[in-house]
């Protein structure tokens, strides 16, 4: 029994510092960091569906999306543990209105490494994913 108990507050805690990890690795554009504790597959999605899949995928969008956006800082109020899930409720420091606010993050793992994350933001906030989606439609056009 105690060693179960170990081992599940170790599972967590080690999970706490993937997030940390990643949220540290994207405010200092340390894309290395974020690779490690990602899966190769892992998935951004955001409340609209969008997707940015796979890690090379959501460290080219999150780059991007930094270089026009003045460098956002995504900021961590509290972490809560759901099952295998970590529950994220942040905000985002930005000059840009339509970037600062809340977020909402639901983490998925795959062992002690993130495999998705799902957003939540208000409507009229922009998210990595339909950033992404944005740039392709310039893209297209």
């Amino acid at each position: 029994m105690l060693r179960f108990l170990f081992k599940k507050h170790l599972t967590r805690k080690a999970r706490v510092a993937a997030v940390h990890d990643v949220v540290d690795g994207l405010n200092s554009l340390d894309y290395e960091a974020v690779f490690r504790v990602m899966t190769p597959d892992a998935v951004l999605v955001d409340g609209n569906g969008l997707k940015l899949e796979g890690v090379d995928a959501i460290i080219d969008g999150d780059r991007a999306f930094r270089e026009q956006a003045d460098r956002p800082q995504i900021l961590i109020d509290t972490l809560d543990h759901s099952g295998d899930e970590v529950l994220v409720r942040g905000h985002i420091n930005s000059s840009m209105p339509e970037i600062d606010g809340p977020v909402m993050w639901r983490v998925y793992f795959d062992g002690l490494r993130i495999a998705r994350v799902e957003i939540t933001r208000p409507p009229d906030r922009m998210t990595g994913p339909l950033f992404a989606a944005q740039r392709e439609a310039r893209r297209a056009s």
